[in-house]
């Protein structure tokens, strides 16, 4: 009987500590689109031996920001990322900057950012070159 008990009052502090760790983590390991506060959802590909993420941060009339993460375990990440292209509606946004960590090593991270050149309306589509081969994903705004 003792040993029941025992038993019983460890599954007992299991679900409770992995309820309690699921709260405290905000249920699961998904992230809403809207979190990133433009409703449009992140990228995640990969390009050779590169995984890469893009999060849109902010797509609008006063310009866009992406967050781009690049990982590998084999080549060196030294592409300029600046080189990205964006489209949006028909109209080339140009390049404003890249904010985040420089032409080395294995992980790179940081914010590709664009100024707005018209209205951000119909598909956005990124190009990031440098890579094994053009990296393209696009969205679909809003009017």
């Amino acid at each position: 009987m003792r040993r029941r008990l025992t038993i019983v009052a460890a599954a007992v502090v299991m679900l409770v500590g992995g309820s309690l760790l699921l709260v405290a983590r905000g249920g699961d390991d998904s992230q809403p689109a809207a979190a990133n506060g433009t409703g449009l959802d992140t990228q995640t590909l990969s390009v050779g031996q590169i995984d890469i993420q893009i999060e849109p941060r902010q797509l609008d009339e006063q310009g866009a920001v992406f967050v781009v993460t690049l990982d590998t375990h084999s080549v060196e990440l030294s592409m300029d990322l600046t080189a990205a292209e964006l489209d949006v509606g028909g109209i080339t946004w140009p390049v404003a900057g890249w904010d985040g960590d420089g032409p080395s090593g294995h992980h790179r991270e940081g914010e590709l950012r664009f100024d707005a050149a018209g209205s951000a309306t119909g598909t956005a589509r990124l190009v990031l070159a440098g890579l094994p081969e053009p990296v393209a994903v696009s969205w679909e705004l809003n009017p």
